[in-house]
C-alpha cells in the first residue's frame, strides 16, 4: 500500500541525507546523483496518500505503486549492502554517527574497495533513472497533495505517548441479549434428551461475519456448567479447511497419541478418533465453518461421533444457516444485530475507561449516529471505538470520523465492512505495514508478541536501535488497543498469545495482495503482473521447491510444517534477499553452508525441527537478530564462531540437547532475550558459564538452565545480575529430577546450590521469578525482603521438594500472583510466611497501625504439596487484602484454612479445592464461587455449612455420592448444607436453588 511506501520513502531519505553528508555521490563517482535521488523520493512522497486513497478505483494507480514497490525494495537491497559492507571493516567497529541509526558506523568506509564502490554507483544511477520515469508519470494519473499529509504520523506519536499501557483491557460483548443466548445454549447443550435419539446432537450457531458467534461460543465453551462432558475440544475451521489437520486438533485435543502429527491417511487418523472418544461424552465446537468444508466434515466425522456417549455434542458456527442444516444441526441460533442502545454500551467500553457518566453522555448523540453506520455488527463498532479511543476525546474528533469519506468508499472486498477500513487508514505508516504484515501467518494462527516484534524488526519496520522492543511494543500495543489484533489467553509470565479476526485476517491479505502470499501449498503461487512475492507463507507438507526458487525477490519465507522436495541448499542459492527464515517443525536436519551466505538474513527459527546441526560459518551473519533452536532433540552443540553473531537479540537453546556454549557469550552484548542457557561449570575449558553473563547489561528475559553444575558462587556473583536494569524475567532452573532423588542430595550439595542461588540476586526492576526444579533447603534470601524486589508481580515456585518452610514472602509490595508446586517437605506454614505486618507510626496522633502482607496478592495457589499439614496465620495479622483467587490442589493432609483467612482476604471471589479430601474446616468464607472437586469421599465436607458461597460447583464426585445426594431418602439431610448457598452445580448436570432440587436429569 502507499502508506507502506511512505514508511518505506522516509527511512531511505534519511540514509540518502546522510550519504549527502558524507559526500558518497563523489567517491562513487556520481556526483549530483545522491542528490537528485533524494529530491525524486521526495517528490514521490508527497502524493503517497491520495495514491492509496484512490487505487482501489484506479488500475493504473495500483500499477504506479506497484511499480515504485519493485524500485523501493532494490532500493533497499542496495542500501542493505552498503550497512552489510560497512559492519565488515573492523576500523568502524567504534565509529559513531548520529545521523545513521541503522548500523552505527560511516558509509564511507564501505567503498574502499573499487570494485564494490562501482557497482553500488551503478546501482544507484539505475534507480535514480528508474524513479525519474514514475515520478514522471504521476502528473499523467491527477496524483495531488492531500491536506495534512505529512501531520498524521506526529499527531498519532502524541496521542500514542499518552495511551501505551499494556494492561488496558477492552471489554469485547454488551447488552443482556448475549447473555440470554449464552443462557439458552447452554441449556441446550447439557440437557439429557429422553426421546432414543442419536447420541451427539448438533447445534448451529448462525450469523454473517463480525456480528459475533465465535465471542458467544467462546462463552458457552467456557462456562462452567459445560464441566459435565468429559471431553471439551475447540477447532478453528478456516475456509481454506484441510481436513487432517482438524483431525489432529481433535486428537490432540483429546490427549491422543501426538505421533498422529505425522499421519496423513484417513484411514489413521478417523479411526484413532474414534478410540480417543470411545464411551466419552464430548463437546466439539467447529468455529467457522464454510460451504466448502461442511460436506467433508460431516462424512469424516460421522464415524467418530457415533462413538460417544448419549449426551455428546457438536456445536458449529458458520455464516451460512444452510452450512449449519446439513450438518445436521437439530438446533440453530441465528445471531442478532446489536440494537442502537446495546452498541452504544460496546462502543462506550471500547472509548472510555474513567470518565463520569455526564461527561460521557456528551458524546451520545454523535455515538449512536456512529453504532448506525457500523450497521450493528459488534466488530465494526468495536473497530471505530478503537480510532476514537485513540484520539483526544472532544466532539469535534468524533465529528470527523463521523463526516470521514470512507464511510462512502467503494472498491473494498466483499465483507469488509468500511468501518475496518476506516481503522486501518487512521493508522500511522509504520503500523499500517507492521498490521498488514501479520496476515501472513495462517488464518487463526496464534502468535507471542515477541516473535512479532523480532519480525518486524527483521523486515525493517523497526529501527535497529536500542530502543526497538519498545517501539515495538507500543506498536503492538496500539493495534491491540484498536482491535486490530486479539489478546487471546496469557502464558505463566502473563504474556498473552494473538489473534487477528478471520474478517481482518481477509482485510490485511487483501490489502497485502500484491507482495505477501500464504499457501497451504506452493503450487500456486500467484501474482499479478509482474509483481514480485516479497513474503511468503506456506503451511504444508509436500512442497513443491521449484515454485518457491522463482521468487528471487523473497524476504520473508515461513515454511510451517513443511517437506520440500528438494534440498534447503538449492533454495539458500535462489533466494539471496531473504530477511526472515522460519524452518519451524520442519524435517531439515542439516542446514547447509549456503545458508550463510543469505547476508540480509535476521531472522532464523528451526525450533522443534530434526535439525542436527549448524554451519560453522554461522557467524558470518552480521546482521541477525533472531535465532531460535529450541526443542531441537536432535542438536547437541554450536559452532565456536557463533559468538561473533554481535549482532543477536534473541537467542533460545530451551529443550535442546546443546549442554555448552562456546567461551565469549559475553561479547553478545546486544541479546535482550537468552533463554536456556546451561552455564559450564567454570570458565576455565573453553565454555560459557555464569560470568559470561556480566557484559550482557540489555537483557530483559533470562532462562538458565542445569545450575546444579555451577559449584563455586564466584561464578554466579560475577554474573551480575543484580546490575542489569532492563531485566524483567528470569527464570532459575536445575535438572528435572524426582522428589526422592531430590531429597537425596548430601547435605553439602544442598548448601552450594543455595550459596550460588542466593548470588544470583536479580535486580529491583524485575517483574516475574520462577524457580524450577531447586534442591536447597531454604529459598533465596533476596525473597524476603520486599526492599529487594519492589516490583515482583509474579513469583512460580515449581517442583522444589527440598525446602522445608515457605520464605517469608509477604513484604514484597507488589506481588500479584505466587504459585507453589511440589513443595513435598513443607509440612506447616506458619506466621513467617506472612511476615511483613510492618507498623507505621502517625507523627500527628502517635498511633500505630500494621500495614498488611501481602498488600496486592490476586491469586494463591498451592498444588501437589503432599505432606502439608497446617496453615497458620491469626486474625491479628493483616494480610492479602486484595486477594481474589485461592487455589488448594492435591494437598491430602491439609486439615484447615486459617482463621486469618477468612477475617482478612475479604475480596476473594473464587476458592477451588482439589484433592484436599482430608480438609474440614474453611472458617467462614465468603466467596462468589467455590469449586469442589471430589474423587473418593462418600459424603461431602462439614465446612459447606459454614462457607458463604454465591455458587458451589461439586465435580467429579463419585456415583455413590451423587445418588445419595439426590436420593428420596438422604435428599432431606444432604440439603440443609446448601440453605445458604443460593446455587449449587454437581457435575455440570444438577442445581439446586435455596436447598430445593430443580434439575434431576442425572442419568
Amino acid at each position: 500500500m502507499a502508506m507502506i511506501l511512505d514508511a518505506f520513502l522516509s527511512k531511505f531519505s534519511e540514509l540518502l541525507m546522510q550519504m549527502v553528508q558524507e559526500e558518497v555521490g563523489m567517491l562513487l563517482g556520481i556526483p549530483g546523483q545522491i542528490e537528485k535521488l533524494d529530491e525524486t523520493v521526495r517528490d514521490i512522497q508527497c502524493v503517497l496518500a491520495d495514491a492509496e486513497r484512490r487505487q482501489s478505483t484506479s488500475s493504473a494507480i495500483e500499477r504506479w505503486l506497484m511499480k515504485l514497490k519493485d524500485v523501493m525494495y532494490d532500493a533497499d537491497e542496495v542500501i542493505d549492502l552498503c550497512l552489510i559492507k560497512a559492519k565488515e571493516d573492523p576500523a568502524t567497529s567504534s565509529s559513531r554517527s548520529s545521523l545513521n541509526a541503522h548500523c552505527g558506523c560511516h558509509f564511507l568506509s564501505c567503498f574502499r574497495n573499487p570494485s564494490f564502490a562501482h557497482k553500488i554507483g551503478s546501482k544507484i544511477k539505475e534507480i535514480n533513472l528508474r524513479l525519474e520515469e514514475i515520478a514522471k508519470s504521476k502528473a499523467n494519473l491527477g496524483l495531488a497533495i492531500l491536506p495534512g499529509t505529512f501531520d498524521q504520523g506526529s499527531r498519532v506519536d502524541s496521542v500514542m505517548r499518552r495511551k501505551t499501557d499494556p494492561s488496558i483491557v477492552l471489554a469485547d460483548i454488551a447488552g443482556k441479549k448475549i447473555e440470554e443466548d449464552t443462557e439458552l445454549l447452554v441449556n441446550w447443550l447439557t440437557q439429557e434428551e429422553n426421546d432414543g435419539c442419536e447420541n451427539v446432537r448438533v447445534c448451529g450457531i448462525v450469523g454473517m461475519g463480525g456480528i459475533g458467534k465465535t465471542t458467544l461460543a467462546k462463552r458457552i465453551f467456557n462456562d462452567r456448567r459445560i464441566e459435565g462432558f468429559q471431553l471439551k475440544i475447540w477447532v478453528c475451521i478456516s475456509k481454506e479447511v484441510r481436513i487432517v489437520e482438524v483431525f489432529k486438533c481433535l486428537i490432540r485435543g483429546a490427549q491422543g497419541d501426538h505421533g498422529a502429527v505425522h499421519v496423513q491417511e484417513r484411514s489413521e487418523l478417523v479411526p484413532l478418533l474414534e478410540s480417543l472418544v470411545q464411551g466419552k461424552k464430548f463437546l466439539f465446537v467447529l468455529d467457522d465453518v464454510w460451504e466448502e468444508s461442511q460436506a467433508v466434515l460431516k462424512d469424516w466425522l460421522r464415524a467418530p461421533m457415533s462413538r460417544g456417549a448419549h449426551g455428546s455434542r457438536l456445536l458449529v458456527t458458520t455464516r451460512d444457516g444452510n452450512v449449519a442444516n446439513r450438518m445436521g444441526a437439530s438446533k440453530s441460533h441465528r445471531v442478532k444485530k446489536l440494537s442502537d442502545e446495546d452498541g452504544w454500551s460496546l462502543l462506550v467500553k471500547q472509548v472510555f475507561q474513567n470518565e463520569k457518566e455526564s461527561e460521557i453522555e456528551e458524546f451520545k448523540q454523535i455515538g449512536l449516529q456512529l453504532v448506525e453506520k457500523c450497521d450493528g455488527l459488534p466488530l465494526a463498532i468495536k473497530s471505530i471505538g478503537g480510532v476514537l479511543y485513540m484520539k483526544p476525546k472532544t466532539k469535534g474528533e468524533w465529528q470527523a470520523v463521523l463526516r470521514s469519506d470512507v464511510w462512502s468508499k467503494d472498491g473494498l472486498p466483499k465483507d469488509v465492512h468500511r468501518a475496518l477500513y476506516l481503522s486501518y487508514e487512521d493508522l500511522s505508516s509504520p503500523l499500517k505495514q507492521c498490521f498488514i504484515f501479520c496476515s501472513l501467518f495462517p488464518e487463526d494462527f496464534f502468535y507471542r508478541k515477541s516473535y512479532i516484534i523480532y519480525m518486524w524488526l527483521a523486515e525493517g519496520f523497526l529501527p535497529n536501535k536500542r530502543d526497538f522492543w519498545n517501539l515495538g511494543t507500543g506498536h503492538y500495543t496500539e493495534l491491540v488497543l484498536r482491535n486490530l489484533l486479539e489478546e487471546i489467553g496469557t502464558n505463566q509470565y502473563g504474556e498473552k498469545s494473538l489473534k487477528m479476526h478471520d474478517l481482518l485476517w481477509s482485510f490485511a491479505r487483501h490489502l497485502g495482495k500484491n507482495e505477501n502470499c500464504v499457501l497451504r501449498e506452493a503450487s500456486d503461487v500467484k501474482t499479478e503482473g509482474s509483481q514480485k512475492i516479497r513474503r511468503l507463507s506456506i503451511e504444508g507438507n509436500e512442497v513443491n521447491s521449484r515454485v518457491i526458487r522463482k521468487e528471487k525477490g523473497l524476504r520473508t519465507l515461513l515454511l510451517h510444517h513443511s517437506k520440500p522436495e528438494i534440498g534447503l541448499d538449492d533454495l539458500c542459492k535462489a533466494l539471496s534477499n531473504l530477511r526472515i527464515l522460519d524452518l519451524s517443525e520442519s524435517n531439515f536436519s542439516i542446514l547447509p553452508n549456503s545458508l550463510c551466505d543469505l547476508v540480509h538474513l535476521r531472522y532464523l527459527d528451526v525450533k522443534r525441527s530434526e535439525v542436527t546441526e549448524l554451519p560453522n560459518s554461522i557467524g558470518n551473519f552480521k546482521y541477525l537478530v533472531y535465532l531460535n533452536l529450541s526443542f531441537c532433540s536432535n542438536l547437541s552443540h554450536v559452532p565456536q564462531n557463533i559468538i561473533n553473531l554481535q549482532e543477536l537479540k534473541f537467542l533460545d537453546i530451551t529443550e535442546s540437547r546443546i549442554e555448552k556454549i562456546p567461551a565469549g557469550l559475553k561479547k553478545l552484548d546486544k541479546l535482550i532475550e537468552l533463554h536456556g542457557f546451561q552455564p559450564y561449570q567454570n570458565n576455565l575449558e573453553g565454555f560459557s558459564s555464569l560470568d559470561e553473563l556480566e557484559t550482557l547489561s540489555n537483557l530483559i528475559i533470562l532462562s538458565l538452565e542445569c545450575l546444579e553444575k555451577v559449584s563455586d558462587m564466584n561464578l554466579a556473583k560475577q554474573a551480575n545480575l543484580l546490575s542489569k536494569d532492563q531485566l524483567r524475567e528470569l527464570t532459575l532452573g536445575y535438572t528435572t529430577l524426582s522428589s526422592e532423588q531430590q531429597l537425596s542430595q548430601t547435605n553439602e550439595k544442598k548448601m552450594t546450590t543455595e550459596n550460588v542461588l542466593n548470588e544470583l540476586r536479580p535486580p529491583p526492576c524485575v517483574q516475574s521469578v520462577t524457580i524450577e526444579n531447586y534442591f536447597g533447603a531454604h529459598l533465596p534470601n533476596w525473597l524476603n525482603s520486599g526492599a529487594y524486589l519492589p516490583n515482583l508481580k509474579y513469583l512460580w515456585i515449581d517442583d522444589c521438594a527440598c525446602y522445608e518452610e515457605v520464605a517469608s514472602l509477604g513484604l514484597l509490595p507488589n506481588l500479584e500472583f505466587l504459585g507453589v508446586f511440589g513443595a513435598d517437605s513443607v509440612v506447616n506454614i506458619g506466621e513467617e510466611f506472612l511476615l511483613g505486618g510492618i507498623q507505621s507510626r502517625d507523627s500527628t496522633t502517635m498511633s500505630c497501625s500494621v500495614k498488611p502482607a501481602f498488600p496486592k496478592l490476586r491469586k494463591l495457589c498451592f498444588f501437589f504439596m503432599q505432606n502439608w499439614k497446617e496453615w497458620q496465620w491469626n486474625k491479628e495479622q493483616p494480610a492479602m487484602p486484595n486477594l481474589k483467587i485461592l487455589d488448594i490442589y492435591n494437598c491430602p493432609h491439609l486439615r484447615s484454612l486459617p482463621e486469618g483467612l477468612s477475617h482478612h482476604a475479604t475480596s476473594l471471589e473464587s476458592l477451588d479445592i482439589r484433592g484436599a479430601d482430608n480438609l474440614i474446616n474453611v472458617g467462614n468464607l465468603k466467596v462468589q464461587t467455590m469449586e469442589l472437586w471430589k474423587s473418593e469421599m462418600e459424603t461431602l465436607p462439614e465446612y459447606l455449612t459454614t462457607i458463604m458461597a454465591q455458587k458451589l460447583e461439586i465435580n467429579r464426585c463419585t456415583e455413590r455420592l451423587l445418588s445419595k445426594i439426590v436420593s428420596q431418602e438422604e435428599t432431606g439431610s444432604e440439603r440443609i448444607k446448601f440453605k445458604h448457598i443460593p446455587k449449587v452445580t454437581i457435575n455440570g448436570a444438577k442445581t439446586f436453588l435455596s436447598g430445593t432440587l430443580v434439575d434431576s436429569d442425572h442419568s
